[in-house]
This record gives C-alpha cells, structure tokens and sequence, in this order.
C-alpha cells in the first residue's frame, strides 16, 4: 500500500510546484519580503530540506503571503513531515478553487498514509472524475488501481484495517457531585483518567463494509472514590457506500459503573449517515445525521433509570483558512421508570437540546489551539414531589445549562500528541437543588497506533 502511495507522490510535487508558480504568477503579487521567503521555501524544498523550507514557507505567510500557492506548498511539506492533520488543513483549504481536483487527490495521499483507507478510495475517486486535468486523473486512477484486488475464483476479496487508540491523563475536578456552592459535598479532587479503544474495519467490496469498535474508560478520583466512574462499549456496524455518503446501521451495547455498583446496561440501534460533500450545505465539507434507540436497564440500585432513551443528531464539519470547525445539535428524549416512594415522586425522564460548536487551529505545525462551548436546555416530564422544610411540594423541572472550554494540542509525531484542556460549566435549575458550576482541568497523552 506504502509503495503505491510514493511512487507517484514525487511526481505530485512536482506538479504542484509547476502549476502553483504559474498561478501565483498571474495573481497579486506579495510584499517583496514575502515574496522572498517563498522563492527560498521552494529552493530549500528542492534540495530536501523540508524543514527549513517549512519555516521559509511560514514566514512568507506571516509576511502577509496568502495565495493558493503557499498552501499547497504548505501542505506538501506537512505531508512529508508526517503532520498528516496540518497536512489536511491546508489541502482542505483549496476544495473550492480551480485546483479542486489537485487537491482532492491530496487529500487521498493524506488520508492514505493516515491508514484511513475508505476516505483515501473517496478522495482518489473524486479526484478521477473526466471533469479533472488529465494528469490528476491519471495519477488518482493509478491509485485507485492499487485498491483492487487481483481476481479470485470467487470474484470476491476482503481487507481489514485496525486501529487503536489510548489516552491517559491526569486532572482536577472542582465539584465531583456537581451539587450547589453551598452544599456540604461541594467537594474538589485530584483525578486520573484512562481510555483504551479499538476499531476493526472489514471490506468485503468497495459498497460494503463491517466496522467495529470498542472502548474501555475509566476515571478515579484521589478523594471521593464513590463517585469513581467507568464504562465499558462494544459496537458494530454494516456501511454501505452511496458515493458520496455512507449509510449505516449500527448495534451497541454498554455497561457502566458508579464506583464498584452497576449503574446501568444498555443495548441500541442506530441509524445513520455521513458525508464528505453535504448537498444541503455547499460550505459544509462533511457532516452526519443519526438516530439512536436504546432499552437502558438500572443496576440493583438504580432501577429508577430503567426505560428507554432516544437521541437524534445533527453535525457539521469544514475546514476554512485552516480552522477547523464542528457544529452539532442533539435531540434527546427519555422515558424511564423514575422514582417513586408513597407520595414522594423524582422524574428522571428528561427532553433535551443541546447545540454547540468546536473549533481548532493550527497555531504552528507542532501546536493547535481550540475552544468548545455547548448550551444545553433540560425539561422533565412530569412535576417532582418532595418534602421541602416539612411541606410537600410540587415543582417541574427545567435546567440550563453552559459549557465552555478551551485547549492546546502540541503534537509529539503525527500519531501522539498532549492535550491541554479547561472546561468550565454552569447549571441554572427551576429547582435550587440542580444549580452548580463546576470547572475540570486535564492533561493527557493521546495516541493512534
């Protein structure tokens, strides 16, 4: 798979080179300075220096360089380096130019060399259509090529990808039973987090395919050991390929923990689909539509949470001047047992909207930067009663509730990287006993092999 993927790269480089002098030519021309530092990039590029070439490249940018030019140099350097995510934003960036088809087959070198295979056949067939320049064409079809299997008897063939992730990471958490300032258990904690996770992609022809994946988390803090959490997940789904959206159906099951007690088991279904080119949204580069129904069952001693539990879900994702961005909404409906006790009754059965955004940006190869917020509105579905100062009262539920975060990735390769992350959240309740605020700092190592 490697040697198809290099054979003709050099020739990529080649070309870009060509066609991107050329077109900086006929377009305004930088600050001579700029200018300069981007004569220099090539030059270095040339000789084998990527590195140097890369810092000749990013100073021509902070000169006020920006031209497709650059960012295909930019990208091709990434690229070599092995910063395969720089390497996707910069490419990402020219999908609305006239060089769209150069850069779709990029980003099937990205994607490839990232073991992404199913994105790498996506791109290279985007990049293979008449409408491309014949040398693109040719060189995605090369590609393509390399994809199809020699002939059995059977006419049919198989090929699995796996992938696994880990990360582990340390932390503080200001309000580990997210209860009010004033309340007696407001109490901070030390923690340590760990994530393991993998996923089996099986290709049985180029519609069809078996993903599964697998994750294990676990999270225990240093003081309050009763709120120590963990979760365990198994999934499988069947995907079929409509060009260009994958259609899939998915089965999960998961259990979870609350210290050394069951909290809950969950089996579900979901429907769902994603594309790389969403019609309904030209600036959109890819988004995702999905519906989950799941019977979620208590542990001993939370058969409270018994029921069922449903959840629609909405995201979009581009890339623009380098910054990435994911938007989503979920919709989420319950319908549990809840809690009852004589005259006592706890709805547990929320209806919930959330709408947030991400964003990440490049700040230098070896670091992004980011920032995360989410609104989240929460009604219950029938009036709580409880004993409050001796009365009984009746009350509906109503939450709001703000996250807001911010973080750091310095990437140590192009597989692991250190994540900075600050979340902030603040809850304002109907019912004074749901109000908190709640802020938790990580630092983790996190990795792909």
């Amino acid at each position: 798979m490697f040697r198809s993927l290099f054979a003709p790269a050099l020739s990529l480089v080649q070309l870009i080179l060509c066609l991107l002098a050329v077109a900086g030519a006929s377009s305004a021309e930088p600050a001579p300075i700029g200018q300069e530092a981007m004569s220099a990039g090539i030059e270095q590029f040339r000789q084998g220096n990527y590195h140097a070439a890369q810092e000749q490249f990013e100073t021509a940018q902070a000169l006020g360089v920006d031209s497709p030019a650059l960012h295909y140099n930019l990208g091709v350097i990434y690229f070599k380096t092995g910063n395969y995510q720089a390497a996707e934003a910069r490419f990402s960036i020219l999908l609305d130019g006239p060089d769209q088809a150069l850069a779709q087959y990029n980003l099937g070198l990205v994607a490839l060399a990232d073991n992404r295979v199913g994105d790498a056949e996506r791109w290279f067939s985007r990049a293979a259509t008449p409408g491309a320049p014949d040398t693109v064409r040719e060189l995605a079809k090369r590609q393509l090529a390399a994809f199809e299997p020699a002939e059995t008897p059977s006419h049919q063939s198989t090929h699995t990808v796996t992938q696994g992730y880990l990360s582990a990471g340390i932390g503080y958490d200001s309000n580990m039973a997210s209860v009010p300032d004033d309340s007696p258990s407001n109490r901070g904690s030390v923690f340590a987090d760990l994530v393991v996770a993998g996923t089996l992609s099986r290709t049985f022809n180029p519609e069809w395919r078996i993903v599964w994946d697998g994750v294990l988390y676990g999270q225990d803090y240093a003081q309050g050991s009763h709120y120590d959490s963990s979760i365990l997940q198994s999934r499988v789904a069947g995907i079929r390929s409509y060009d260009p959206m994958d259609v899939g159906l998915r089965a999960s099951a998961s259990r979870a923990w609350l210290a050394s007690d069951e909290l809950e088991t969950r089996f579900g279904l979901t429907l769902f689909a994603r594309s790389d080119n969403c019609l309904l949204a030209g600036s959109v580069q890819s988004c995702y539509l999905g519906f989950t129904a799941e019977q979620v069952e208590g542990g001993p001693d939370y058969a409270a949470y018994t029921g069922q539990w449903y959840q629609f879900e909405a995201r979009g994702e581009q890339v623009l001047n380098s910054l990435f961005t994911d938007v989503f909404y979920r919709w989420e409906s319950n319908d549990r047992n809840d809690f009852k006790d004589g005259d006592l009754f706890i709805s547990l059965s929320p209806m919930v909207h959330t709408l947030g955004a991400e964003v990440l940006y490049p700040w230098r190869s070896d670091l992004a930067i980011g920032a995360e917020a989410a609104l989240r509105y929460a009604r219950y579905g029938q009036r709580n009663r409880r004993v409050d100062d001796g009365e009984l009262t009746e009350r509906l539920r109503e939450d709001v509730r703000l996250d807001v975060g911010v973080m750091a990735e310095f990437y140590l390769s192009s597989r692991w990287l250190v994540r900075n992350q600050w979340l902030f959240r603040n809850q304002n309740s109907r019912i004074e006993r749901y109000d908190y605020t709640r802020h938790t700092y990580t630092l983790s190592l996190e990795g792909v092999f």
